[in-house]
């Protein structure tokens, strides 16, 4: 510090004009940062005000170049006024590392072991496995409840997999980018990442421990088997379900287990899922994914148990849905399972029974692949899970109820030797019964019924247009406010739920992965209506009541649905709303008050705003500190009778300009000045008309009309220029006024300040002039403080050519106002005198532009 103090003030000892041209670039510096700043901030607002979803390393991102651009700022004011602000940067400092603490996540080491056999898994091994493996081997550990053997590959086996082939770094730049609402922005991305995973590498410690566990579970069976590879990030299958989000492998040998590995991992970067995860607001690196890895079962019959209504969570009512073969397509919400509904207390009892449209099954071929069939109209008649099996089912499934403590979702499976096995449980997602606001809303629906029918996917009103879809290929072309009608209820739709008021479906089911989605978004969900969905089409004016199963025709005034995901619940709005705090609010809105200073900066926002004024203030106060007339100053010669010299610090002369000693206007390329002088040339001002007072009383600048005239440096007037910047310190003799001003290309850094005070008149003459002063800046617009002769003005935030009309207009009242304060002696001259200025320069014309 004491070596930039001794450089600064021995800059401005002996080389002021270097002095002053470094001042300014660090002013006009401060100004693009400050500039900046307020974009960042007005972002950052945006994202959140307005429930933009972006992933939180946009917010990381934002927040570094804030971070970046405030320490700038701060360099450009210490450097202007260096040993001035000095603790400055400490209240930056303590803010910063606030912010750092909530956006900085806790780093994931590479942890041993790369894979865990399921029954060695502990309670505290949750951030090794993920929830879906973790929950598995607690019902198989805990419960002793029939799970299929298996392993699992481990989170710390996914951190050295992205380590090994430096991914995380990619993605996270990817992410920083990445708009969630544009379908061709999330397929891109998606398609670079999960290319860049299934093209890399698998480290060989790694890929000897996935092979070494295999062969375990191989030799336990005593033969070849067959393995699903599940997906088991962190957080899925827990209050956000990721329900149908990431790839499931079938049938997956020995030879194909690395490749099945990267093809689940992949999938935590698809569309879907990379469009759930952000929309729920949680961070890339919140769910590192495990790999669950279990033996596969040759399934009959599967399918989903709930143990309560998803629809009303107060019904004490249960519920199976299976169909023949594996499972896919009931959770893909391609076909109609058959349901059976079971009553809860006092024990698990069969109420009803509804045949499904079974039309189709998935089965494993000899050779490990799966293949989809058409299913005889024999077993489509026969319900495909049997009354003992399904009230064992449901015994197991109250089971696995206690162990959690709230409803669940449990996947099933029976195998041919008529053994149930349960593939997966995770909490069930269910809605309250309907509220009074919505009762009452559908009392008031007056229109017609197209129909009643289907089942209640996920509960609520909607009104809107109905828009068939009847490709994927359609996804981006859905309008927002739609009602989707779809044969069933495929996982991708995800990627259009912001656009949609409602959803209804020919096939499909309530114990689908889509209607798990449907109701964490609070979605209305009509699915498996039937053929009755022949009496609707496209373009169609509907209104929904999924809880009632009803289509009404027309539309019906509804109120605003609410997303589940609202503003402060999800991880990401309650980081940036803790960011916030620490950058937007603005304190310092005084500058006259005692805490216009650093220790009153709560916020970057008031640290910005503090460095701003203060950057202004030095700068006005360049030209009073210069004084004396600088190397490289040039003389302007023109009609006025004013010594004036200029200093040029930034393309404020032509370049003919450079070794001329005195100038004359047309080498000025400052639009600022022009537009003051020619103020000051105005025709209605009269430079040799001289005062009516008592010439005995004053001296030679009284005789001189009030100005300091060419005979000599002492009282000369000096301006620092620049193409868009002047900073004129003007002295009439026994006042003077400090003029500082930008005039460029971007409004909100323009600004002019105005200082003018003392004069050769008595008190009450000169207190005259700055009330005469004060009235006429304020009709221009300024915002102006008096007291006594001094008066302080200023305007700022405007664009560029009312700039130039008001330091026009300026000049015009430094002219006419020269010796004003030596011939006023009552208010009613003040009035007088005002309405002449106005009434001869008021709606004069502004400068034409002169670059």
């Amino acid at each position: 510090m004491a070596l930039e103090l001794f450089k600064h003030w021995t800059t401005k000892l002996f080389s002021p004009g270097t002095f002053l041209r470094e001042n300014y670039a660090s002013f006009k510096e401060l100004l693009e940062y400050d500039r900046r700043c307020h974009e960042l901030i007005a972002e950052l607002e945006d994202i959140y005000y307005n429930e933009k979803k972006v992933d939180i390393k946009r917010i990381e991102r934002r927040y570094a170049e804030l971070s970046t651009a405030v320490a700038t700022i701060i360099k450009c004011l210490t450097h202007m006024a260096p040993a001035t602000y000095d603790n400055l940067r400490d209240y930056f400092q303590k803010i910063d590392a606030y912010v750092h603490y909530i956006l900085t996540p806790p780093k994931r080491e590479i942890s041993l072991p790369f894979t865990i056999q399921l029954t060695a898994i502990d309670i505290d091994d949750r951030q090794m496995t993920g929830d879906k493996a973790f929950n598995l081997a607690m019902l198989r550990n805990n419960l002793d409840l029939p799970v299929p053997d298996g392993f699992v590959i481990s989170i710390g086996a996914f951190q050295a997999f992205l380590e090994h082939n430096n991914l995380q770094v990619i993605i996270d730049e990817g992410l920083a980018r990445l708009d969630i609402t544009c379908p061709e922005s999330l397929q891109q991305f998606s398609d670079k990442i999960t290319g860049l995973i299934t093209d890399a590498t698998i480290p060989q410690a790694m890929s000897k421990s996935m092979t070494t566990s295999y062969t375990a579970l191989q030799k336990k069976h005593g033969k070849a088997v067959q393995v699903a590879m599940r997906s088991s990030a962190c957080l899925e299958d827990s209050e956000t379900s990721f329900a149908g989000q990431y790839e499931t492998e079938l049938h997956v040998g020995r030879a194909s287990l690395v490749a099945a590995y990267k093809r689940v991992v992949a999938s935590k970067y698809s569309p879907r899922a990379l469009y759930y995860r952000i929309n729920h607001g949680i961070s890339d690196l919140d769910t590192p994914m495990a790999v669950l890895v279990i033996v596969m079962v040759d399934a009959m019959a599967s399918g989903v148990i709930y143990t309560a209504n998803p629809a009303d969570a107060s019904a004490q009512i249960m519920s199976i849905h299976s169909l023949w073969g594996l499972g896919e397509l009931l959770v893909g919400g391609e076909i109609s399972p058959d349901t059976v509904v079971l009553g809860r207390e006092p024990s698990p009892h069969i109420i009803e029974r509804r045949l499904g449209d079974k039309f189709k099954e998935m089965t494993a071929e000899p050779h490990g692949a799966v293949h989809i069939s058409d299913v005889d109209e024999k077993r489509r008649q026969m319900m495909s899970l049997g009354d003992s099996e399904a009230l064992e089912l449901a015994r197991i499934a109250l089971e696995i109820e206690s162990l959690y403590g709230e409803p669940q979702d449990i996947e099933w499976c029976q195998g041919k030797d008529k053994a149930l096995s349960i593939l997966q449980a995770r909490p069930l997602k269910c809605e309250a019964a309907q509220s009074p606001q919505d009762l009452h809303t559908e009392l008031e629906i007056k229109v017609p019924i197209v129909f009643q029918g289907g089942e209640c996917a996920s509960s609520g009103l909607a009104s809107g247009r109905l828009f068939f879809l009847e490709n994927d290929q359609q996804l981006q072309d859905v309008p927002a406010g739609s009602i989707l009608v779809t044969q069933s209820t495929l996982p991708g739709y995800v990627k259009v739920m912001d656009r949609l008021e409602g959803i209804i479906t020919e096939r499909g089911s309530v114990a689908g992965h889509f209607a798990s989605v449907a109701r964490e978004f609070g979605l209305p969900a009509l699915v498996n209506v039937g053929r009755a969905i022949q009496q609707l089409h496209h373009g169609m004016e509907v209104t929904i009541s999924a809880h009632k199963k009803i289509i009404y025709q027309g539309l019906s005034s509804l109120p605003p649905r609410q997303n589940p995901a609202r503003k402060d619940t999800t991880p990401f709005q309650r980081k940036l709303h803790y960011l916030l705090g620490f950058v937007s609010p603005l304190t310092l809105i005084d500058t006259a008050a005692l805490n216009f200073c650093p220790e009153g900066c709560r916020s970057l926002h008031d640290i910005i705003r503090f460095c701003h004024e203060k950057g202004m203030q030095e700068m006005f106060a360049t030209g009073d500190r210069w004084g004396t007339r600088v190397h490289g100053a040039k003389k302007i010669i023109s009609a006025v009778p004013m010594t004036v010299y200029v200093l040029d610090v930034g393309k404020g002369l032509v370049d003919a300009a450079r070794n001329m000693e005195e100038i004359s206007l047309s080498e000025i390329h400052c639009l600022a000045m022009h537009a003051v002088w020619a103020g000051l040339c105005h025709p209605g001002i009269d430079w040799s008309k001289q005062s009516h007072f008592d010439w005995k009383s004053f001296d030679k600048v009284a005789l001189a009309g009030g100005i300091a005239g060419k005979g000599g440096d002492a009282f000369a007037s000096y301006a620092i220029i620049s193409h868009d910047y002047l900073n004129l310190n003007m002295r009439f003799g026994y006042h003077f006024t400090v003029l500082d001003t930008l005039c460029g290309s971007e409004a909100n850094d323009n600004y002019i300040i105005l200082r003018f005070a003392g004069g050769g008149g008595n008190f009450s003459g000169r207190a005259l002039r700055v009330e005469f002063l004060a009235k006429a800046l304020a009709r221009l617009g300024f915002s102006v403080e008096s007291k006594g002769d001094l008066i302080d003005a200023r305007l700022s935030h405007q664009d560029h050519d009312l700039i130039k009309d008001k330091l026009n207009m300026v000049g015009r009242l430094l002219g006419v106002t020269r010796l004003l304060d030596m011939t006023l002696s009552n208010e009613e001259m003040v009035e007088e005198y005002l309405a002449d200025f106005f009434a001869e320069n008021y709606d004069f014309a502004p400068q034409k532009n002169m670059s």
